[in-house]
């Protein structure tokens, strides 16, 4: 088994090694052998995983990593293996930035998060994804096989689905709602800060930007009333100010559990990223995600 990295001192030799044997162990569960196989493996930053995801998904955000297939099918591939002797499955790139992020979310080591990637891409590079429920229900206990011949068990980390919906090769991403949490633990905690001495009735929000910055605001009231401003609208102000325009989602949350956006807000935010999600709930573990667009089917335009 031949893995190819670039950047290498990013890793541990231990690491390696054992991203080594999960590419084993998944290449032999598909019947493949993997002395003959090889992957390259690159790992990045935000902003050149924001670049590839831009041009080769039309997905203009950062995301935690990307697979791209050398072949159209196994089938194809064993063709040119048995060739050749050799079958190149194809690249997978890691943004190593994003990995720490999640590692942090879900309360485990960065190394255990690589792993989780690589194996999630791994099977990107062997034909499986994840656009439907049944695709999901194919390739999610196929991971989940492999983590657990590593002795790395569910309860270390792993979660129910993978991040985004990928709609088109190459494929990337990992549980988007444990970064929705981690999204909705900002607004959490800035709620604090809120100044609400007449309603009593404290909000935090976290705005992500398309560049990765989150921003967080809080309701600030006044005894005019008029000049109240919603916690929202505080934290898209803030990101303006420093030149972020292009958002991907907001969280925000409450005193009083559960709470919408207001008309205002959802007009102020659709100025800029009509088609962002808005995360809310009563708490972490019982959130829902729309696009702003849906809350505001047709907002107000010059």
């Amino acid at each position: 088994m031949e893995i190819f990295f670039d950047e290498q001192e990013r890793v541990s030799e231990e690491l390696i090694e054992t991203m080594r044997k999960a590419a084993e162990i998944s290449l032999r569960k598909e019947g493949l052998d993997p002395e003959i196989c090889e992957i390259s493996v690159s790992f990045t930053d935000g902003e050149r995983i924001r670049e590839l995801n831009r041009e080769y998904r039309g997905v203009d955000r950062v995301t935690d990593v990307l697979s791209f297939p050398q072949f159209d099918s196994v089938e194809e591939l064993e063709e040119i293996g048995e060739m050749t002797g050799v079958m190149e499955l194809g690249d997978v790139v890691i943004c190593a930035d994003r990995a720490r992020e999640q590692a942090e979310a879900f309360g485990h080591s960065f190394e255990r998060e690589l792993i989780y990637l690589f194996v999630h891409s791994i099977h990107h590079l062997l034909g499986y994804d994840h656009m439907t429920e049944e695709d999901k229900a194919e390739m999610r206990p196929r991971e989940e096989a492999v983590m657990e011949e590593l002795g790395i068990t569910r309860g270390e980390a792993a979660p129910e689905e993978p991040a985004e919906e990928r709609k088109e090769a190459p494929a990337g991403g990992q549980a988007e709602h444990a970064y929705q949490k981690a999204l909705y633990r900002k607004a959490r905690e800035v709620m604090k800060n809120a100044y609400a001495p007449y309603s009593r009735f404290t909000v935090g929000a976290a705005l992500e930007a398309e560049d990765g910055s989150v921003w967080t605001g809080v309701n600030v009231e006044n005894a005019s009333f008029g000049g109240t401003i919603c916690a929202e609208r505080t934290a898209c102000v803030k990101a303006v100010s420093e030149g972020r325009t292009r958002f991907r989602s907001i969280a925000i949350c409450s005193s009083g559990g559960e709470v919408e956006m207001c008309g205002i807000c959802r007009q102020f935010l659709a100025e800029f990223s009509p088609e962002m999600e808005v995360i809310t709930g009563a708490d972490e573990e019982h959130l829902k995600t729309v696009k702003l667009s849906s809350l505001l089917p047709g907002r107000f335009r010059l």
